[in-house]
Order: structure tokens, then sequence, then C-alpha cells
């Protein structure tokens, strides 16, 4: 048996296709997490602190109602949510066509999943909306437990209410956040199965990196693939190690800080 050394890495690091799907996971998380994360807070907001205080009035709609349709997406196959958006997607027939060849009289053959150019952004799109029901969730809980004393406390000593958000409320959910990026940004990084359905045989321009480890030379070379998977890992082990530390700090600092 012969050493390799640093030899698969080097193959790995020569092959222009890894950098363009290290690019595509860069941008996948990027643009992905923070909007999945803004979308979810501001459900919860709006669900926790304006439908929860109609319902403690005696007025609107229960909050369970809300959390359960937003959250519909996130316990729906996979393989359901794929095909449900390529039809979307589907020129001619997709409702995306439809709608903007009504509205903006563009053609309705675009096919959005066969441009290289913006499939990438197709499947993020589908990906948003299946995840975000996920950080709504997260926020719900932490909302919850952010006592009403707090809030009148600050009512009380004249704080407006865009300063009980700003200096109580989002203090207050900094250990969710690191959490939620930690569990989203792992979860969009190793996403697999909507690359996988949206865009078989696709090209290297709009695969991701854990597609990128089951197609191509990977599959058939398993010294690059371990090599890949540990590229792949190290990401997320910095991650989790930056973001970790700001959770329990943010708990040994009662989540308020400054």
């Amino acid at each position: 048996m012969e050493f390799a050394g640093l030899s698969n890495y080097l193959s790995l690091f020569k092959d222009s296709t890894f950098w363009t799907t290290i690019k595509n996971s860069a941008v996948w998380i990027v643009v992905t997490v923070p909007i999945q994360a803004c979308l979810g807070f501001i459900l919860a907001y709006i669900i926790e602190e304006r439908l929860g205080r109609k319902k403690r009035n005696g007025k609107g709609i229960s909050k369970m109602v809300f959390r359960t349709i937003f959250f519909i997406p996130v316990v729906t196959s996979v393989t359901v949510v794929a095909i449900v958006w390529s039809k979307i997607f589907q020129p001619y027939q997709g409702i995306l066509g439809y709608y903007l060849s009504h509205w903006f009289n563009m053609s309705p053959t675009i096919n959005v999943l066969g441009n290289a150019k913006v499939a990438l952004l197709g499947v993020m799109l589908a990906n948003i909306w299946e995840w975000t029901g996920w950080s709504m969730i997260m926020y719900v809980g932490g909302l919850s437990q952010i006592s009403d004393d707090i809030k009148e406390a600050a009512r009380i000593d004249g704080c407006s209410k865009w300063q009980i958000f700003w200096k109580v409320i989002f203090p207050l959910l900094k250990p969710i956040q690191a959490t939620l990026i930690i569990l989203v940004g792992v979860q969009t990084f190793n996403d697999f199965t909507n690359p996988l359905y949206f865009l078989p045989g696709s090209e290297n321009t709009t695969v991701q990196l854990t597609l990128y480890s089951y197609q191509g030379q990977l599959a058939s070379s398993f010294n690059l693939l371990f090599a890949d998977i540990i590229v792949i890992t190290l990401p997320m082990l910095v991650l989790f190690v930056i973001f970790n530390k700001k959770i329990v700090d943010g708990m040994v600092a009662g989540s308020v800080k400054g």
C-alpha cells in the first residue's frame, strides 16, 4: 500500500468543477439562510406579538392555526416539494410562466430549471419556501419565553415599540439566533435531495458541493470522495465552534449583553 499524502487533496483542488461547486454552495448559504431567518422572525413576531395580543383580547384567530399553516412545508416530503416546484417552473404549463406572460408580457416558454444562469436561484426559492417555517418555529419558541412583565416594565420606563424590540426582545433572542444559524446553515450546506430532484444531470455551473460528491469523478473514486467529505465537513465545524461559543456566552450572561 502506497502512502497518498496530500495527493488526493491536490487532485481535488485542481478540479475547476470543485471550485464552481464551492461557489454555488457559498451562494446557496449566503442567500437562503439570512432570508429564511428574516422571514421566519417576521412571521413569528406577527403571530406571537400581534395575533397573540388580539387573541388575548378575545379577537382574532388562534396562533396555532398560523403556526400549522407555515410549518406544513417543513413536514412535507422533499419529493413532493420538488415535484410541485418543478411543475411551477415548467415552461408553457407552469404557473410562473403563466403569470409572467400575463402580468409582464414575458414569454411563457421561460425554463428556470433548464437555464444554467437561473436554475440555482429556482432551487433556492423552493428551499426558502420549504424551510422558512422551521425558522419561524424556532423564533416562536424564543418569543414565547419572553415574559410580558419585561416588556411592560420597558413601556413604563418610556420605551417606544421600536426600543422594546431592539433593546429588549432582540437581545433576548441571541441564543435562538445562534442556534438557528447553526442548524439551518448545516441543513442548507448539506442539502442534497432538492438539487438532486430539481437538477438531475445538471451542468456544473448549477451543482452544489454535496451533489458534486454524488456525481462525476467522485462517484467512482473513493479516495477523492473521502478528501471531498473532509473539505465539506471543515466549514461546518468552524461554523459550529463560532456560534456555539456565542450560545454559551449568551446563556452565561443571561442571554442579554451590553
